[in-house]
């Protein structure tokens, strides 16, 4: 299954779907950045100091807002705003009763969940602009200081930076995997599973050691950091940060020693929910179809970090955000006026008033400087990018 699949998906069967109503400009206070290799490990920057490259434009350019953040993400202060005090519009618009969906952080005795830090939003609610894996950058530079705190301050900031990053994206990758298995279910069967019975499994046992998807979707992420780092001392700092993690979630270390009994039990349970007239089988015949637990191939092409405009770290930020595709249309109909020409899966095409065709992406995410250079050349405004950005 490819994300393409999921237009088709949508078409045959339009009733699996319920799609979210958002306002236009809800996501005006954010700054959306994709994350083109949410797995990568970076080698640690110390070849090139951050004085060095924050004065020099060209090396700047060559680095995406992505690479940016995980090569020289500014660290957090513990006396500045936590980020659940700035981005109430994520709870607001996005918060909901789905597995990873955003939640704010209620319970100070135990330590902020991975859905408080980053979050999935499921294409059977928001497809086609805005499904995917979203990691809060305030929350990964969060994790990344209490791995440092819990390891004596004995790991560098920027491995801790790239471990926090990858525990939050396997988390949320695990809940898009249930989605999967899912869909699967519902493909065979017609009927709308996932925002029926799997929610409503997931709401009977939110909250407490029962949640399995939380508890699952924590041991396959311990699992994977684990196999992608091989460092003991992130092993440990991550497993003593979902011990005291609330209920469900601090379930990921002892799920991780049985996670596919666990995963199976799971599959199981979901299944009786969504049709109770079948009888219940052994958990263990799900062993046989593991692969119904993969997710789209292209996920990663679907993660985002997300950082409110109001941050500190926004403030600090070595880059200048660029524009999201809606606010540089309007500054382009101003410059050279644009009449809709077509409208494809991805791209909107655009023509100026001399004629020139402009491709302008359909995605609500800032566009990165490079992207943003090629549409002015497109347009035909001979102007550097900082001169367009401040007009």
């Amino acid at each position: 299954m490819g994300i393409n699949h999921l237009d088709t998906l949508h078409a045959e069967l339009p009733e699996l779907f319920q799609l979210r109503d958002l306002f236009p400009d809800w996501h005006e206070e954010l700054i959306i950045i994709p994350v083109k290799e949410p797995e990568r490990v970076i080698p640690e920057p110390t070849a090139i100091p951050l004085d060095y490259a924050k004065s020099v434009p060209d090396f700047r350019d060559d680095l995406s807002e992505a690479e940016w953040l995980e090569n020289f993400g500014p660290e957090m202060d513990a006396e500045e705003t936590p980020w659940f005090e700035l981005s109430p519009v994520i709870y607001e618009v996005l918060g909901g009763s789905h597995p990873g969906a955003p939640i704010p952080y209620t319970q100070p005795t135990f330590m902020p969940p991975p859905d408080c830090l980053a979050f999935y939003l499921p294409f059977h609610y928001y497809h086609p602009e805005w499904w995917g894996v979203y990691l809060i950058y305030d929350g990964v530079v969060w994790l990344a200081n209490e791995i440092r705190k819990r390891a004596g301050y004995q790991i560098s900031w920027h491995l801790s930076l790239t471990s926090a990053r990858l525990f939050l994206y396997y988390h949320e990758a695990f809940h898009h995997k249930t989605e999967c298995f899912a869909t699967r279910l519902e493909l065979t069967h017609r009927r709308p599973f996932y925002k029926t019975g799997f929610e409503r499994y997931f709401q009977m046992t939110w909250e407490t050691d029962y949640c399995l998807e939380e508890g699952l979707g924590n041991a396959c992420a311990l699992y994977d950091v684990r196999k992608k780092l091989r460092h003991d001392e992130i092993d440990r700092c991550l497993a003593g940060y979902v011990s005291d993690s609330p209920p469900g979630y601090d379930q990921g270390n002892t799920f991780r020693k049985m996670f596919r009994e666990i995963r199976c039990k799971f599959a199981e349970e979901n299944q009786h929910i969504c049709l109770p007239h079948l009888p219940r089988k052994n958990p263990e015949v799900w062993q046989t179809a593991p692969h119904l637990f993969h997710g789209i191939s292209t996920i990663k092409s679907r993660v985002n970090y997300v950082i409110h405009r109001n941050s500190p770290i926004a403030a600090r930020l070595p880059f200048r955000p660029c524009l999201p595709p809606n606010k540089l249309v309007k500054k382009l109909r101003e410059m050279v006026g644009l009449i809709l020409v077509r409208e494809g899966g991805r791209h909107q095409v655009w023509k100026t008033t001399s004629g020139r065709l402009v491709e302008i992406p359909r995605h609500p995410r800032d566009l990165g400087r490079g992207l943003l250079r090629k549409i002015l050349t497109q347009a035909g405004i001979q102007m550097g990018l900082d001169e367009f950005l401040r007009t």
